[in-house]
C-alpha cells in the first residue's frame, strides 16, 4: 500500500490517501474502513443526456452516458471476496456534483493501483496500525529470505505479493587452489563472507516479527550459513536467535540469485512449510487453547464477558481475537476491542490477533471469536459476579 497523503486534527478527526497495490492490501482496506467513514475517489456513472445534448442527473427522459466522476460518498456496506481484485463500497453522495444529486445512492469500487480518500471522525489506534502495516514493507513482510552462492548473497523481505531486496553482499573468493589445505585463502575469504552475510542478518532481519527465514542456495551454502548463523551467535550469547531458529528454512535453488529465490518460492514443500510457519504461533497457542478447554481445570475460557473478568484480575497469559470484531459496524462495540487489546498488552498479556481467511480464525469465530489462556485455574468464572 502505498501512502500518498495524510492529514489528521487534534480531535484525531482527518483523512489519508492510499493506493492499493495488491489483493493484500486490498484486505487490509477491508478492515480500515467502517460504516458511517467516507470515501472519496474516482469512479463510474450513468448519466442520462437531455434531449437538448446536455447531461443531467435528473430523471428527463434521454439516452444514457457512462462518465468518470468524482464522488464522496459515506459508506454504508462493504462488499469483499478475498478471491477478487477490487472492493465494492455502497452509500450516498455527501459532496454536490454537477451530474449527481447530493444523498444519492451509489457503489463505487475500490480498485488495485487507483488512489482513493478516506476520512474518519476518530482514527483510533487500530487503523494507525493497519495502515503502519500496509504501508511499511518492514511491518507487512512475514518471510525473511537469504538467497546466495560463494561469494554473492541476497536479502529480501518476502510480501505474499512481492519480493524486495534489502540487501546484496559482495566479497571475492579466490580460487581454490590445488593442494590447498583447509586453511588457504580460499576457505578463509569464504568464511569471512559467511560471516559478513550473518552479520548483516542478524543487523537488518528482525527475527522475532518474521514468521519464517528462507535460506537458499546450490550446493552446501545454505547449510554452511545457518552453521555460521549457529556459531556466531552462540559467541555472541543471541538468545533471539536460539528462541527463533526453528523459523529457519534450508532450501535448495540453482543459483544463488533472485532467479533462485523465485524458484524456491514455487516449490509445494516450501510453501507448506511456509504456510504451517506464517501462522504457527496463532495454530500453537489455538490448539494448546483447546487441549485445556478439554482438560477443564480452569484455565481456559472463551467468550467476551469471561475474557473481561480474568484480564480484570490480571490473571491472562494470552489474549485470542478474531479480526473480525474489529470490523464491526458498531463503533462502540469496535471501540470495546480496542480498549480491551490494549489493558491487555499493558498488563503485558500475549495478544494474538487471528486472520478470519484462516483455519483457526475460523475456528475461534465459532466460540464467539474471542478466548484466554489463564497463568492460573479460576473455576465457575463464567459464573462469577462483578463486584
Amino acid at each position: 500500500m502505498r501512502l500518498l497523503k495524510q492529514s489528521f486534527e487534534k480531535d484525531r478527526s482527518g483523512s489519508v490517501t492510499l493506493v492499493p497495490q495488491d489483493k493484500e492490501d486490498l484486505w487490509q482496506c477491508y478492515n480500515l474502513i467502517q460504516k458511517n467513514d467516507e470515501i472519496k475517489l474516482s469512479t463510474h456513472r450513468n448519466i442520462k443526456k437531455a434531449s437538448g445534448g446536455g447531461l443531467t442527473g435528473g430523471k428527463e427522459k434521454g439516452k444514457q452516458e457512462r462518465k468518470v466522476l468524482t464522488l464522496r460518498v459515506s459508506v454504508e456496506d462493504i462488499e469483499y471476496l478475498p478471491s477478487e481484485d477490487v472492493m465494492r463500497i455502497r452509500g450516498k453522495t455527501t459532496e454536490p456534483n454537477e451530474f449527481v444529486p447530493l444523498q444519492s445512492y451509489h457503489t463505487a469500487e475500490i480498485e488495485l493501483q487507483k488512489s482513493f480518500t478516506l476520512y474518519k471522525e476518530d482514527w483510533d489506534e487500530v487503523s494507525f496500525e493497519i495502515i503502519s502495516k500496509a504501508c511499511s514493507i518492514e511491518e507487512k513482510a512475514e518471510v525473511g529470505a537469504i538467497v546466495l552462492e560463494d561469494g554473492v548473497a541476497h536479502l529480501c523481505l518476502v510480501t505474499d505479493n512481492m519480493t524486495v531486496l534489502r540487501n546484496k553482499i559482495e566479497k571475492s573468493i579466490p580460487r581454490k587452489r590445488r593442494g590447498e589445505g583447509g586453511g588457504g585463502s580460499h576457505d578463509k575469504a569464504l568464511t569471512k563472507f559467511y560471516e559478513m552475510v550473518s552479520t548483516t542478518v542478524f543487523r537488518n532481519f528482525d527475527l522475532e516479527k518474521l514468521k519464517a527465514i528462507i535460506i537458499a542456495s546450490p550446493g552446501f551454502a545454505a547449510s554452511s550459513l545457518l552453521d555460521t548463523l549457529n556459531t556466531m551467535a552462540t559467541r555472541e550469547n543471541n538468545k533471539i536467535f536460539f528462541q527463533n531458529k526453528s523459523k529457519f528454512i534450508v532450501a535448495h535453488s540453482s543459483t544463488g540469485y533472485l532467479q533462485g529465490l523465485e524458484e524456491v518460492l514455487k516449490d509445494p514443500s516450501i510453501q507448506k512449510s511456509l504456510s504451517n510457519t506464517k501462522f504457527a504461533r496463532e495454530a500453537s497457542a489455538f490448539e494448546e487453547f483447546q487441549k485445556v478447554l478439554n482438560e477443564d481445570d480452569g484455565r481456559a475460557w472463551y467468550g467476551a464477558s469471561e475474557a473481561e473478568k480474568a484480564l480484570n484480575m490480571g490473571a491472562v497469559r494470552c489474549l485470542m481475537l478474531t479480526d473480525s470484531l474489529f470490523r464491526s459496524d458498531d463503533i462502540s462495540i469496535r471501540k470495546h476491542y480496542i480498549k480491551l487489546t490494549e489493558d491487555a498488552k499493558g498488563q503485558g498479556v500475549e495478544v494474538l490477533v487471528f486472520s478470519s481467511l484462516h483455519e483457526s480464525g475460523e475456528q475461534l469465530n465459532q466460540l464467539t471469536g474471542i478466548a484466554v489462556l489463564l497463568k492460573y485455574p479460576i473455576v465457575d468464572l463464567d459464573e462469577l459476579e462483578e463486584e
